[in-house]
């Protein structure tokens, strides 16, 4: 593995030994966002441990620090641990600059509900990818609801919300979509009345375990009917740890489905069932899986054990989306080694994620080798594809730089990836984790730059 600046060039693994691997992955990035953000209605000290310091959780911090939340990082005992004092909700204070949410749109989202409630005028901004992606799903329940909110095109950041006058309703997504729904129930528990949010698909429900957890009153889903009640007084402190995030497990998992005989276990992962879909198509497609819950935090977390054995073709659609929108592409890697066709429907929502997940997600496979169609709402992958080498692009997209390095572990050819960097995003230690494994498959120290980077 070598690389220099953003191009990494990746060299497939000569394999002496089949993977046997136990690890661990850094913390969930929902949950971080979360804890950062929900800290912000609290009064007094929070701590959060084993957060996930990463370039889209470091946006969520900067957001709070400007609305006065004070923030000191430390490490104890090899942990990372993040202290957090807030004013209380009625103290929060009006930035005095433009906030950047770089590359986050969970920092953008889940803020424009957060700074509804704050009086003054906050004016949320961000990188060129994140400037692409729709807000105006949010804007229009915001602006329902009594904030006044204006955006570039009435639908682009930047964004601006001048909050402080909720009054509160109700509102039925346009998507299933967590991070609307969260943004609605942060605006909700600042309202004067409350909000009721229908959804059309269950989603992730980490905001309301805990917004629960620190005394909101958050009723449902109850029918797809979400009820919260106004804060009548600041949410509580509070201690949380924050358990491995599935979506960097899925990596991992991946990688073991990909040849038979391969194992990989990861463990003190979040198991919340709304994150695990991708692990319950893997079962389906034939590879040995194995949930191990061993605590609840307020989250179900244990281990996730994936074994590979051959592969078939599944359907993926419908309510399988939501718990998997992020590890679709990785569905389509392992689907190059599964016989028959996989056809995965009804992720027109991967079109306006860091990049056209979709399309990029095709056109990377295809330059590998795999016989793969794009549809406009999923793709069509035909297998099994032998992986070759050749160069790929992940378009800035974290995920898409990940799922390049898995093919090149497996690929007939050496494979370059440009923009590798973008892992930072989501899990800045990737690189030294794949440094780790190739090393246990091949018996070999395998070269690269340094530590937890290309």
């Amino acid at each position: 593995m070598s690389g220099h600046d953003d191009v990494l060039h990746l060299t497939p693994w000569e394999v002496r030994h089949p993977l046997a691997a136990r690890l661990r992955v850094p913390g969930d990035k929902s949950l971080t966002h979360r804890a950062i953000l929900f800290s912000a209605l609290t009064r007094g000290h929070s701590r959060v441990e084993g957060w996930l310091d990463a370039a889209d959780t470091r946006a969520s911090l900067r957001l709070v620090q400007a609305l006065g939340v004070e923030a000191d990082e430390a490490t104890e005992g090899g942990c990372r641990i993040l202290r957090l004092t807030a004013p209380g909700p009625d103290r929060l204070q009006e930035p005095d600059q433009v906030v950047d949410c770089a590359n986050s749109g969970t920092t953008m989202r889940l803020g424009m509900g957060l700074v509804a409630g704050v009086r003054g005028l906050t004016v949320l901004t961000g990188d060129a990818s994140l400037r692409r992606r729709p807000m105006g799903r949010v804007l229009r329940p915001l602006a329902a609801l009594g904030a006044r909110v204006c955006a570039r095109g009435g639908e682009w950041a930047p964004v601006a919300v001048e909050g402080g006058r909720l009054a509160g309703g109700r509102w039925t997504l346009e998507v299933a979509s967590a991070q609307v729904k969260s943004a609605l129930i942060l605006a909700g528990l600042q309202s004067r009345d409350g909000v009721e949010i229908r959804e059309p698909e269950p989603t992730r429900d980490h905001s309301e375990r805990l917004l629960r957890m620190l005394g909101a009153q958050v009723q449902g889903p109850d029918n797809g009917v979400i009820r919260v009640a106004p804060l009548t007084a600041p949410l509580a402190p509070f201690d949380l740890r924050v358990p491995g995030d599935p979506s960097s497990a899925a990596f991992w998992a991946a990688l073991a489905a990909l040849v038979p005989g391969w194992a990989v276990t990861v463990e003190g992962v979040l198991l919340n069932p709304t994150r695990t879909g991708f692990f319950r198509v893997l079962a389906r497609m034939g590879a040995r899986v194995e949930l191990e819950v061993e605590a609840e935090q307020p989250e179900p977390v244990g281990r996730i054990t994936v074994e590979g054995r051959p592969l078939q073709g599944v359907e993926v659609a419908g309510q399988d989306i939501p718990s998997l929108i992020d590890e679709a592409p990785l569905i389509a890697l392992v689907a190059s080694r599964a016989a028959g066709r996989t056809r995965i429907r009804g992720a027109e929502e991967l079109r306006v994620k860091e990049s056209d997940r979709i399309a990029a997600t095709a056109g990377l496979l295809r330059t590998l080798g795999v016989a793969v169609e794009e549809r406009p709402d999923g793709l069509v992958v035909e297998g099994p594809s032998g992986l070759h080498g050749g160069t790929v692009d992940s378009h800035g997209d974290h995920r898409l730089a990940m799922l390049a390095a898995l093919a090149a572990a497996v690929a007939r050819g050496p494979v370059t990836v440009r923009g590798a960097r973008a892992v930072s995003v989501s899990y800045p230690s990737f690189f030294r984790d794949y440094r780790v494994l190739a090393a246990a498959v091949t018996g070999n120290r395998y070269e690269g730059g340094p530590e937890g980077s290309p």
